[in-house]
């Protein structure tokens, strides 16, 4: 039975939440609205989000220090042969100001944290699309990679695609000598590989491998993770689409870009104890039952 109140009681509730919330609540309220700092302003406010939808490509891209750059990649983007239905930009903190990037993006987040590579992964469980593909921010697609990623699957390859692969060495640790792609060995056909960086392409179900465990580490190996991660649990397998010697249209990136971008100092290959990090990620899942090619060939 519902309790029932007294007057004396219903009179105190109206006081308490109809006139004295006024001082307690809103009043403090508008105080601090208006002592505020001036909020962060775009030029161009994102549209509605679409419907879920088949076959189609979200492209999400990362700003953290070099930002100039980013509209060229955005041009390429729109110029692919396939190009996808829309682009974000995922902003990590740095100590740069952040520019407005509204203007030629379809949607901006912009984070006071730096979440280094994980946040545009956590972003992309929010696209509406069948497909993702993320990008480093040294990485230029050419006109047909996203074709090329799409004529793969449906192909039959079916698993995480990127743009740079590497083949692991048997004898432990991470070594990226034996690298597929655009920056290693150019192959006419799909090509199984332990793990991708640069570009990725995938349907975005396969995200939910990627937080079936927590990280070996938060500073750095999501390449190695999200592969490891989507073998063990789903029998997922890692490829390079096809990089042909004599069709760069379908690279994942055109060279002279990549290679003069990806050489600067901001490059996190240069940061210290970076390679031996990447060490213990790669003995960490292979611990924990990740088999990498080499294993399977034995």
């Amino acid at each position: 039975m519902k309790p029932k109140r007294t007057l004396s009681q219903r009179i105190s509730w109206w006081w308490n939440t109809r006139i004295r919330s006024l001082w307690t609540v809103k009043l403090p309220a508008a105080k601090q609205a208006r002592d505020a700092a001036p909020s962060l302003a775009f030029k161009n406010n994102g549209t509605a989000l679409p419907a879920s939808s088949t076959q189609t490509v979200t492209a999400i891209l990362t700003v953290y220090k070099r930002s100039e750059y980013l509209s060229a990649q955005i041009e390429a983007l729109r110029n692919q042969s396939t190009p996808p239905s829309e682009i974000w930009v995922w902003c990590n903190s740095s100590d740069q100001t952040i520019e407005d990037f509204s203007a030629i993006a379809d949607r901006v987040v912009v984070s006071n944290t730096n979440w280094k590579f994980w946040g545009r992964f956590a972003l992309a469980n929010m696209v509406r699309t069948q497909y993702v593909c993320l990008f480093d921010d040294d990485v230029l697609p050419q006109t047909d990679w996203i074709k090329n990623c799409l004529d793969t699957i449906a192909s039959g390859t079916r698993g995480i695609l990127g743009g740079s692969g590497v083949i692991l060495p048997a004898e432990g640790g991470y070594s990226s000598k034996h690298k597929v792609g655009w920056n290693g060995h150019h192959y006419n056909e799909p090509t199984q590989v332990d793990l991708v960086g640069h570009a990725w392409f995938f349907d975005k179900q396969l995200l939910r491998y990627m937080w079936e465990e927590a990280p070996y580490s938060w500073e750095n190996g999501e390449d190695i993770h999200f592969s490891a991660m989507a073998l063990k649990h789903g029998g997922i397998g890692t490829y390079v689409p096809p990089h042909p010697e004599n069709n760069q249209s379908l690279w994942s990136c055109r060279p002279d870009f990549g290679k003069a971008v990806g050489r600067t100092s901001t490059a996190t290959f240069k940061s210290e104890g970076h390679h031996n990090v990447r060490d213990e990620i790669v003995d960490a899942a292979r611990a924990g039952g990740w088999e990498i090619v080499a294993d399977r060939e034995l």
